[in-house]
């Protein structure tokens, strides 16, 4: 579990079965687990639109940062579950929360299943897929 970790792909599945993307299908994220216990996880809509300039205000009222996700904080793993102590998120609400997820690794792929969400009257599992990656230092 200790590593890189880059996403594949993150979906919402309702009660009914329905198949829900909040970020889209063109995804890029990464999340980070550390030897010291802390952990680090930011992923968006990679299809989302830019914003012109560094106009900060404008930056805040675009919906670019409904389609970015961050947090970070310390975790800790217990069989095949895992929690994470969320100190610094990006949706306020998750400050200071434990976020439980259960886990499956097969070689170098990471499956996390979270608790049901709330998201409207509904309940989704988010099911997020990672690849474990090793970045090769370039030559100097």
């Amino acid at each position: 579990m200790i590593g890189s970790w880059q996403l594949d792909s993150f979906e919402l599945q309702t009660k009914d079965g329905k198949i829900l993307h909040p970020y889209g299908q063109e995804l890029a994220g990464y999340l980070f687990y550390n030897a010291d216990g802390y952990m680090s996880a930011a992923f968006m809509n990679a299809a989302r639109g830019r914003i012109q300039g560094n106009d900060l205000e404008a930056a805040a009222k675009s919906s670019s940062y409904d389609q970015f996700m961050a947090y970070t904080g310390g975790f800790e793993v217990t069989g095949d579950q895992i929690r994470h102590f969320v100190e610094v998120a990006s949706l306020e609400v998750w400050n200071g929360t434990v976020q439980e997820r259960w886990f499956k690794i097969d070689g170098d792929r990471l499956e996390l299943l979270t608790q049901p969400l709330t998201v409207g009257s509904d309940a989704p599992v988010g099911r997020l897929v990672w690849h474990r990656v090793k970045r090769t230092p370039s030559a100097a």
